[in-house]
């Protein structure tokens, strides 16, 4: 039994072909399936790079607390002001809207007391550096619910004044100011 299925074994083994392929390579079928194979490679869609505005936006943002000079204060007309505190976020909002950007947006706050009734004017406040200035940055005062940039005051009225600017890192070093001014004054209070 054994020299018979040694027999058998060895007929299978002959009667395989070896090296050949298992398909012809002139088949239709397969000259079809190479064609588009090729088309699919000729208009693959390119790699994406990713944005880095879409990458901030949904990351979760934390403000970062900047060092300030310690007791900078002015008058601005009848308005005393005190600078607070200056944060830097790359994504600012309240509830459903926020922004975001690949700079930096910088929050100021500065506590205001009014001598009289008068309505403040911030629309005109600037962030400067050198010769390089930006001004407030509207859309982020919206969406962050910072102040209204038409600040009405009753005499003694005592508020916080919230201002959003939007800077790139270079900006963000001593000497680094902001300039506020109504019809008959201007200061200019260091932020770094």
């Amino acid at each position: 039994m054994k020299p018979r299925g040694l027999l058998v074994g060895l007929l299978l083994l002959s009667g395989c072909p070896k090296n050949e392929p298992d398909f012809d390579p002139n088949d239709r079928l397969l000259q079809k399936m190479k064609e588009e194979q090729d088309r699919l490679a000729r208009t693959r869609a390119p790699v994406v790079e990713p944005d880095p505005l879409a990458e901030i936006a949904a990351r979760p943002s934390k403000p970062e607390t900047l060092g300030i000079p310690q007791g900078v204060a002015a008058d601005l007309g009848p308005v005393s002001l005190r600078l607070l505190e200056v944060q830097q976020s790359q994504t600012v909002g309240s509830g459903k809207v926020s922004l975001s950007t690949t700079d930096k947006f910088l929050k100021v706050t500065l506590d205001a007391t009014s001598k009289k009734r008068l309505d403040l004017d911030l629309s005109g406040a600037t962030l400067a550096l050198g010769d390089t200035t930006v001004r407030v940055a509207r859309d982020a005062q919206r969406a962050a619910r910072g102040s209204e940039l038409l600040a009405q005051f009753n005499e003694g009225e005592h508020r916080q004044l919230i201002l959003y600017f939007e800077a790139n890192d270079e900006m963000i070093r001593k000497g680094l100011k902001i300039i506020l001014t109504t019809g008959e004054s201007r200061v200019e209070l260091p932020l770094q």
